[in-house]
């Protein structure tokens, strides 16, 4: 595997540490509101709810914290076999399943803990479990755990949909607005795809895609790359530039792909005949953000930068090479490290649209990456 900067080695252990934690203290979080809800709207003996127990709101911390490591322990650990689950209906159930075993695991340690963990006067009196379990309450606080971790799912899905952080900055309202930023992209796509797409056929061809792209999952949450878009077999990544240019990880993300999919060669070999290889173009410069649409609403980027990525990912086939960047974005990498040795210079180029010749330079040693193990004859065409 190679590492750019050995000097600056990326901490994977502490930042997953990091990761965990917010996202524990976010479960906690949620659940603290939700007992906050469940002891001001608490049900009454004569089931009738009421707006009575504002003074026992100190008492919601500790379920919280407790339903929120439970809740949020479970889902992490489902989500690491959801993947393996072969039909989308089968996730669903699985995720009703697994909200309903949740909450009855939550009032099941809410019960045995009483004295540790209380909520109001919840249970309202002193039952066997098994009486408790046959009592309406129970049916009403088990429906409403299943409805509260329930929309957490919904929401995390939907976060995980627009990506990392942007959810939120349309919930804000940050890009209502168009803003400028200096952004560095990503454009990477896969070599010989029209080959291996006649080759494998659409049904197959798009299982490589998917494989792909789940794969290069762990390379983008390492170099805190943010997945801009996915177009066919192409994928484009971006990252601000003082992020991106830290520890090189605009240029490390693509090293760490490709090590992962050459971890997994065996497997691409014996479901596809072939180990798939990207080529990737990088370019920084400014751009405009903002939120378009009505009936579909994203944030966009606009702007020359964005378009000269795309056209020096577009060199690659021409300089027959994997890694192209840009002069301007060799420029900023060399604030980190001077020492560039390993980006040769290529030419001067003047891409479509613009009127300005870019300096191009090409990644010059790839014989120290296990990549380049499975070339087709004939495989040329992108």
């Amino acid at each position: 595997m190679i590492r750019l900067l050995p000097g600056l080695t990326n901490n994977n252990t502490i930042k997953i540490l990091i990761t965990n934690v917010e996202y524990f203290v976010t479960m906690i979080t949620v659940w603290v509101i939700a007992f906050l809800f469940m002891l001001i709207f608490q049900m009454d003996a004569s089931s009738k709810y009421a707006i009575n127990h504002l003074s026992d709101c100190s008492s919601i911390l500790w379920p919280g914290i407790m339903a929120g490591i439970i809740w949020g322990g479970i889902f992490k650990l489902v989500e690491l076999f959801r993947p393996r689950i072969p039909l989308y209906s089968m996730s669903i159930v699985a995720s009703i399943l697994i909200n309903i075993v949740s909450a009855y695991l939550i009032i099941y340690v809410m019960y045995q803990w009483e004295h540790l963990l209380p909520l109001g006067q919840f249970p309202h009196e002193d039952v066997d479990l098994k009486t408790f379990y046959n009592s309406y309450l129970f049916l009403a606080v088990l429906a409403y755990f299943f409805v509260v971790g329930t929309l957490i799912e919904v929401f995390m899905r939907v976060a995980r949909k627009f990506g990392q952080g942007v959810l939120r900055k349309l919930l804000m309202g940050r890009y209502y607005k168009p803003k400028e930023e200096e952004r560095i992209f990503l454009f990477m796509d896969l070599k010989s795809s029209t080959y291996y797409a006649e080759k494998l056929g659409h049904f197959r061809y798009s299982k490589l895609i998917q494989d792909c792209f789940r794969d290069l999952s762990y390379a983008v949450r390492k170099n805190n790359a943010r997945i801009y878009q996915y177009v066919g077999d192409e994928v484009v990544l971006t990252w601000k530039v003082k992020q991106g240019v830290r520890r090189w990880q605009c240029i490390q993300l693509y090293f760490d792909f490709v090590d992962t999919l050459n971890k997994r060669q065996d497997y691409y070999q014996k479901h596809y005949g072939m180990v798939p290889i990207f080529k990737a173009g990088v370019h920084a410069g400014k751009v405009m953000v903002a939120e378009v649409g009505e009936l579909k609403t994203e944030i966009a980027y606009h702007g020359d930068a964005i378009n000269t990525a795309a056209r020096i990912q577009c060199l690659c086939n021409p300089y027959n090479t994997r890694l192209l960047i840009s002069g301007d974005l060799l420029e900023k990498l060399k604030s980190v490290d001077n020492n560039c040795t390993e980006f040769a210079f290529l030419e001067r180029v003047l891409l479509t649209g613009k009127e300005v010749p870019t300096e191009i330079y090409k990644w010059n040693n790839f014989s120290r990456v296990d990549g380049e193990r499975c070339h087709v004859p004939g495989s040329d065409r992108s």
